[in-house]
């Protein structure tokens, strides 16, 4: 029944199209006034109007100043149009847009705010529309109405010419470039700063946002960060919170916004309101991540890290060991990167360590139910506790809670990133450690799945720690035995590719390794060495320039010792391993031609 009426209707509507076609200027206002009554009162209006071509009478009326005093109806009616997708290309091909432009200029305030409703309706997701408004110059005159509205307060002008930019701006990069390019930052920012009303700062937020990090530069220089801090803290409009804390993400992760950020004397103050935030029952998820992120990215700044964390007495101390304790996992994680953006000196490490942090982050990598949300945390307490353990102090302490078992225990996963942090930790733990060394290298499953991991392919990190570790096992334990076990499971074949590697630190961490496991063979393990391709691998890599000289020396001893050994002594001069050190006393290293000249003497290699 409802359709039949809106029909029947339509049939007026019809007439009324007529009657616009062929309108005097005293008519013109009360047909308008009709046609929009239609168009506002049923929706198939705008789809029956498509057909009668009154676009093009639209824009001939908007060009005819005898019809001046519709221009804002007209103006008007453009906008209820272009609410509809299939309106706004036939809009924008009719060329009105320099008409609507020019009544943007115009002295009366409702032609103004109708035309600013028409071209923001028209640009809305329609790059056709939003072209044809920039090819018309639209940009400046746009900025200025939002400048003009402020400088003399003007609400209703402020949110319609708001919604028109955020709609010539969005998705549309080219028409972002022109926006900053006429100052629309600090518009902007004189706005949030001058105008008491939550719709028109959100509006201004959005757009901020919009723009994002291309406009940086002007952000800082217009102390925008001082204004969002005072935005999050202190403004009495609770409705604008999210757009703030939208803008403030935004733009966090550059070095002098956060620096501008932790400057503020508000800085303790956004602390407390972000864990208002968080402990309110009424925040959504998505709020309490974007205000923890935050944090976690400003204790990721150098600067604004130590503002915070100020020696461990800083107000967000006391607030990421809450976290760490919650059991809320998103919080958890926040902590965990937060603590390991702050454990970046020795200093730092040593008054975190003091905090009793230890156990809760080795409890939050227990593998748990496989989740989003807890690989995330898995991983962001694993990143914790490997900055921990980069300071030599702390070490003991995470190795007397437990973490070699429980890091241990993280080998058998299937994520790599899990993996790859693991490993590390028990490279860093080990190092320096015999104790730890020996507890590793005396586990047949854990050294089986450490050779396992040397050759995964599709992780290039977990390879190479996989490497540096079984490296690490085979220098601090120094064990005949624990090394004749890594031979057996295939190990050594890994340490001898360590040589060839991109990396000087992996090359000479396995010339290292080779050299102890040289010193302490028997002739099992040295068989081991030679079915491993030992000599011709140590020849080809010290005889390589591009090699540093702490290498070569390291290769050169090991030379030394697999002269005095068969096969490897038969290998070597076949090898041509003589002529080679030869080659070596006439090296632009010091330190290499020493070392040469002292195999030569030892190995009573001769004269070339």
């Amino acid at each position: 029944m409802i359709i039949v009426l809106k029909l029947y209707a339509l049939a007026d509507f019809n007439t009324d199209i007529a009657r616009f076609e062929q309108c005097s200027k005293e008519d013109l206002h009360e047909v308008i006034t009709s046609i929009l009554s239609d168009l506002q009162n049923n929706e198939l209006a705008a789809e029956q109007m498509l057909s009668s071509g009154i676009e093009f009478k639209i824009a001939a009326y908007l060009k005819d100043i005898d019809y001046r005093s519709s221009h804002g109806q007209l103006a008007q009616l453009i906008a209820e149009c272009c609410k509809h997708d299939e309106w706004r290309n036939r809009i924008a091909k009719v060329q009105v847009v320099p008409s609507l432009i020019g009544l943007v200029e115009s002295d009366d305030e409702k032609n103004c705010y109708q035309s600013l409703r028409a071209l923001g309706n028209l640009c809305y997701e329609s790059p056709t529309g939003r072209q044809c408004i920039a090819s018309n110059g639209a940009t400046e005159k746009l900025i200025s109405i939002v400048s003009s509205s402020t400088a003399k307060p003007n609400i209703n002008m402020l949110q319609v010419s708001l919604g028109c930019l955020l709609n010539y701006i969005n998705d549309c990069d080219e028409n972002q470039t022109l926006v900053l390019s006429a100052g629309i930052i600090s518009t902007l920012l004189d706005c949030i700063r001058s105008i008491n009303d939550s719709k028109v700062i959100s509006g201004a937020l959005s757009l901020l946002t919009i723009i994002g990090i291309k406009g940086i530069k002007e952000m800082i220089a217009h102390n925008a960060g001082n204004l969002l801090l005072f935005l999050l803290c202190d403004c009495q409009y609770h409705a604008i919170q999210e757009s703030v804390i939208e803008t403030i993400m935004e733009f966090i992760e550059d070095d002098d916004f956060q620096r501008q950020i932790s400057e503020d004397e508000r800085i303790n103050n956004m602390i407390s309101k972000i864990e208002q935030i968080v402990n309110d029952d009424d925040t959504d998820e998505e709020t309490i991540d974007n205000v923890v992120a935050i944090i976690v990215h400003l204790l990721g700044g150098n600067y604004s890290m130590k503002i915070m964390f100020n020696n461990g007495t800083g107000k967000i101390v006391p607030i990421l060991l809450g976290w760490l304790r919650d059991k809320r996992v998103n919080l958890k994680a926040a902590a965990c990167l937060g603590i390991g953006n702050i454990a970046r000196s020795d200093s730092n490490c040593e008054k975190l360590a003091d905090f009793e942090i230890i156990p809760n982050l080795l409890e939050a990598v227990k593998p748990i139910e496989n989740t989003d949300r807890n690989s995330k945390l898995a991983i962001a307490a694993l990143s914790a506790i490997k900055n921990l353990s980069i300071c030599s102090s702390v070490r003991p302490k995470l190795i007397n809670e437990g973490s070699i078992n429980s890091i241990s225990s993280l080998l058998s996963s299937l994520f790599s990133p899990t993996i790859y942090k693991s490993l590390s930790i028990l490279r860093l733990l080990a190092t320096g450690n015999d104790t730890v060394a020996n507890q590793l290298g005396s586990s047949t499953e854990i050294l089986t799945r450490i050779v396992e991991l040397c050759n995964v392919l599709e992780h290039e990190g977990v390879s190479s720690e996989a490497l540096r570790l079984l490296a690490c096992i085979i220098k601090e334990t120094q064990n005949k035995n624990i090394i004749t076990n890594i031979a057996a499971i295939g190990g050594i074949d890994h340490i001898i590719s360590m040589l060839h590697n991109q990396h000087t630190q992996l090359q000479n961490e396995g010339a290292v390794a080779l050299l102890i496991t040289s010193a302490v063979a028997d002739e099992c393990l040295h068989q081991s060495l030679h079915e491993a391709g030992i000599v011709k691998e140590v020849v080809k890599v010290v005889q390589d320039s591009n090699v540093i000289a702490e290498v070569r020396c390291n290769l050169l001893s090991l030379i030394e010792m697999l002269w005095k050994v068969e096969p490897h002594h038969s290998n070597l001069k076949l090898a041509g391993v003589e002529e080679a050190i030869h080659c070596l006393r006439e090296n632009d290293s010091e330190l290499v031609k020493a070392k040469a000249k002292d195999v030569v003497n030892n190995c009573s290699l001769g004269d070339a």
